[in-house]
């Protein structure tokens, strides 16, 4: 006695989609996550130059700050909001051939609204003067950088920013 059973096509069986379903669905979120982290990258830099390498971690380094204190740098920063104007007065052992100081103004965590101005100094004198390229309407991170990352001295201010003096001291 044997009986013919009509037996389905594989693709039919229940058993093999029980297998297979949690397998796609793993592969899927994978890429998906995968995609969302490439993604990701280009919303969220790497780290800043003042960080570096300590073991498995990171670790910040207040060589370029400690350097600033050496030269015994200070500075009063002068902008004004409706001209873009940028005033910068230095104290401190300068170098007399030193032509442009950068102005780094870091807005919050969007790195987009970051700038970067190019302060050229006034004759011999330690003042140096530049232009802001896009208003500053934020609490703002103000970095002043000697062009070959010798030395900075940084402040964070408040707005509004119009005939404003922000003191950095090392």
């Amino acid at each position: 006695m044997s009986h013919d059973a009509a037996i389905a096509p594989w693709y039919r069986q229940p058993w093999l989609w029980f297998i297979l379903t949690p397998i796609i669905a793993a592969m899927v979120v994978g890429f998906i996550m995968l995609s969302v982290a490439i993604n990701q990258q280009r919303i969220d830099p790497p780290l800043d130059r003042e960080f570096v390498r300590d073991g498995r971690g990171y670790a910040v380094d207040e060589s370029m700050a400690e350097n600033a204190r050496v030269l015994g740098l200070s500075g009063e920063l002068r902008l004004d909001a409706e001209t873009g104007q940028a005033i910068l007065n230095m104290q401190g052992t300068l170098p007399d051939n030193l032509q442009t100081i950068e102005l780094h103004v870091k807005v919050g965590a969007n790195q987009q609204l970051d700038h970067v101005v190019k302060l050229q100094r006034i004759s011999n004198l330690n003042q140096f003067n530049g232009s802001l390229s896009k208003p500053i309407t934020a609490r703002s991170t103000f970095i002043i950088m000697s062009p070959e990352e010798a030395w900075k001295i940084l402040q964070v201010a408040q707005p509004p920013f119009n005939d404003k003096i922000i003191a950095f001291t090392p």
